[in-house]
Parts: structure tokens; sequence; C-alpha cells
């Protein structure tokens, strides 16, 4: 069974060892545990992981606040990519900020990284501009990229982009479900 899971102060201390180990080996320039913890603490933050057993096997971390979500850090362990977990991060994060009325969620990602680019194109994420020199460890822009809420609610949740080959298990709890595998966790 896969659990999406808040991570708390308490949380971040259980599973310090497996979030730094996928930070480290996702970003040139990784968070430090401070900035995860910091995050813990933030009121406008939501910190979630995918969770499977006691193997973490993603998160993602993003603001809300005037009516907006900022996208700051999201990934997914090298074993678990190409799964469709990092699908179901942004698709769960999407819902949470249509259930808060929240106008826009926007984000920002190396050129380089094309399979991040790739994951925000399928979510339906729009290319808005770049921010030069952005990343201060290897100059390299960064693009600006949104996903505008207010077409969402008139359209309706995508089928192709739902949490396919999940099916909630338990009531939710802070908005938060749990979800057990369907066959071998296929998403598409």
């Amino acid at each position: 069974m896969i659990s999406l899971i808040n991570i708390t102060q308490e949380a971040f201390t259980l599973y310090h060892d497996q979030i730094m180990a996928i930070e480290e080996v996702s970003f040139p320039s990784p968070w430090k545990a401070r900035a995860f913890l910091e995050e813990t603490r933030n009121p406008v933050s939501h910190f979630w992981a995918l969770k499977e057993g006691e193997q973490i096997l993603g998160y993602i971390c993003f603001w809300m606040y005037a009516g907006e979500v900022h996208l700051l850090n999201i990934a997914v362990h090298p074993e678990r990519r190409r799964q469709g977990l990092g699908m179901v991060l942004v698709e769960k994060m999407k819902q949470f900020a249509l259930s808060q009325n929240a106008q826009r969620i926007y984000l920002e990602v190396r050129p380089s990284n094309l399979a991040a680019r790739r994951l925000y194109l399928r979510t339906r994420f729009e290319e808005k501009g770049r921010r030069k020199r952005y990343y201060t460890d290897t100059g390299e822009d960064a693009i600006i990229m949104a996903f505008e809420c207010c077409r969402e609610v008139h359209s309706g949740l995508d089928e192709a982009t739902s949490t396919k080959g999940l099916s909630p298990v338990s009531e939710p709890r802070d908005g938060l479900e749990h979800f057990r595998t369907k066959v071998h966790l296929q998403f598409q």
C-alpha cells in the first residue's frame, strides 16, 4: 500500500535519511536538511511524501499563499522513477490547490531537467517565461511554468492524469489519503 503522508517535524526526523538520500541524488545543488526542517515549521508550506511500508518513494514541497501555489521541490527515488509517482504528487498538489480556490500554481525548472519538464507539460503546466541566471551553481536560467487553476475548474480533472492504479482505502486525514495499489502500480 502506498500512502500520502504529511511530513511534520517529527516525520522529517523519522524519515530524514531517506529524504536526504533522494534529494542528494536528484539535484546538482540539493537542499540541506535545515531547509526541509524549516518547511515543516512554515505555516504556508505543505510537505508531503509517498510512502510504501516504511520506505519514502518521493516527496513534494510547496507554498500556498495569496491564492497561489509555488512548487518548491519534488523528487522521486531513482529506483521508483518512471512509474507515475511524480505525477501522483503533482496531481495531489493540484487537487489541494483547487480545493483551496487557488488561482494558479507556478514553478521554476532548469532547462536541462528534461524529465521534470516533461512531467510538468503532461500535467498541463505551460511555459510563461525565464528567470535569467536563476541557478547560482551553474548560472543556468530557470523556465517559469504555470498551471491556471480556473481552467481546471471548468474542465474537471483530466482522467489521463488522475491517480490511476491507486484506490482510497481509508478516510482522508488532513486532506491526505492512503492508497492501495492495484496490480503492479501501473500509472498511465
